[in-house]
């Protein structure tokens, strides 16, 4: 969910190429629902439902959500121009983050199904031009070496990546930082959260990521299991997005050990974890999806994304933008949002990326299923953020919709890149058969 440009930052707010790439063919394997704030909102994974093991308990019910809004358009909404829709990839493949590079390509992370009868998922990477990715020429799917993986019952995906156009200092020239999450079937854990660095062909270097229950590592000592709860353990850590120094994502607690659900930040250098707590509380509902660093590399100043239901009387989940700085720990106040601008169940953005005058973001909602939206951002580093203009992205009356003969049962808006949003949608060609894929669409926004 990682968000994305094609050149680097150095100074302020990156600026972006023009897009030029028009978009070709995929599908994937995997979507899942969530509900709101009552339900355990860390592990809102779209790609959850078609690959059960890669979902919260959130990612059924948010999604769930998502997917019957279908594409009406709300009051307040802003958009220009025709949006145009394709199909990416391959059958199994599901794009979840983006990110450019110097040479003008793009590095894409997702899941691609194993096809072994089961819902098991490989993460691969792709490097290569954004105008007609296939599951051919740069295209890796990646087997983790985690102990038991590759036994038949591990699981796992990439959510975002990070190269060293970007971050030139942490990550060598040539290869690529992806973040995500695993499974192997062998404990009782849903997922742990992962990090590969190295070569998008594979052969690089593995860790495993998992927050600690107990407050060890932690910021503050804050714990995310409750005291007194000796049967409480962290059974979902999935990471969502990397930049610069962090990992962000979410986790969730196993059943009956209090309210589950909330974000963290992980710094990879100081290998300490920041569960975030808007609202005073880790039961409010907070997902981050995305992150984008401001000032380019080596600066301590990032804009996070996501959705909470924190200083929401009713309990909506928003979406919302936050300053960050890794150095003194310090947050911005968060900047709320509701798709357009009106009142909504939920709205939450999946995606971020600096383009001129502010950033785009990748938005899922109950009242428009996919859409982007551009946020003006004002004050350089520690920007200040404006009032939206939203882009609906209309999947279900495409033609990778309507050529089905029941139509979409779920559409998402996974990530963005520059005016380009990929996402998954699920075509119903029977009550019994379904089949995932990935579009691309393109936003004219000028």
């Amino acid at each position: 969910m990682t968000g994305h440009q094609a050149s680097p930052a150095r100074a302020g707010l990156p600026a972006p190429r023009a897009a030029t790439a028009r978009p070709h063919n995929p599908a994937g394997q995997h979507a899942a629902g969530c509900r709101p704030a009552d339900l355990r909102l860390a592990a809102w994974k779209k790609t959850a439902l078609y690959a059960p093991v890669l979902l919260g308990a959130t990612a059924a019910a948010v999604l769930a959500l998502a997917g019957t809004a279908m594409a009406s358009p709300v009051t307040g909404h802003d958009t220009t121009g025709t949006v145009t829709i394709s199909a990416i990839l391959g059958n199994g493949d599901i794009v979840t983050g983006v990110r450019g590079t110097t040479s003008g390509d793009v590095i894409l992370t997702g899941s691609h199904a194993k096809g072994d009868g089961t819902n098991n998922t490989l993460p691969f990477l792709y490097q290569g031009p954004l105008t007609n990715p296939t599951d051919g020429s740069g295209f890796h799917a990646l087997t983790p070496p985690f102990a038991g993986f590759d036994t038949g019952t591990g699981t796992g995906t990439f959510y975002g990546p990070d190269t060293s156009t970007y971050n030139p200092d942490l990550i060598p020239a040539g290869q690529v930082r992806a973040v995500g999450s695993y499974r192997t079937g062998e404990d009782n854990v849903n997922n742990h959260g992962m990090i590969y660095l190295g070569p998008v062909s594979g052969g690089g270097t593995w860790t495993t990521i998992d927050v600690p229950p107990d407050g060890s590592n932690t910021v503050g000592g804050v714990r995310a299991c409750p005291a007194g709860q000796p049967g409480c353990m962290v059974v979902d850590t999935i990471a969502h997005s990397t930049m610069g120094n962090l990992v962000v994502g979410n986790y969730d607690l196993n059943i009956g050990n209090g309210v589950s659900g909330n974000a963290f930040i992980y710094n990879m250098t100081t290998r300490q974890w920041t569960l975030l707590q808007l609202g005073g509380s880790l039961a409010s509902g907070t997902t981050l999806y995305g992150i984008w660093q401001n000032g380019g590399p080596g600066s301590p100043n990032y804009t996070l994304a996501g959705g909470s239901s924190a200083y929401s009387p009713v309990k909506a989940q928003r979406a919302f933008l936050m300053n960050y700085n890794e150095r003194t720990g310090r947050f911005g106040l968060p900047r709320f949002y509701r798709y357009g601008n009106a009142p909504t169940a939920l709205t939450h953005f999946d995606g971020i990326t600096a383009v001129p005058g502010g950033f785009n973001l990748a938005v899922i909602s109950t009242a428009q299923a996919a859409s982007m939206a551009f946020i003006p951002a004002t004050g350089g580093p520690r920007p200040l953020f404006g009032r939206a203009t939203w882009y609906p992205i209309d999947v279900a009356d495409s033609h990778l919709c309507k050529d089905s003969s029941g139509g979409c049962g779920m559409i998402t808006a996974n990530t963005v890149y520059q005016n380009q949003v990929m996402g998954l949608y699920v075509r119903q060609q029977s009550a019994s058969v379904s089949v995932p894929g990935t579009y691309l669409a393109t936003v004219p926004t000028r």
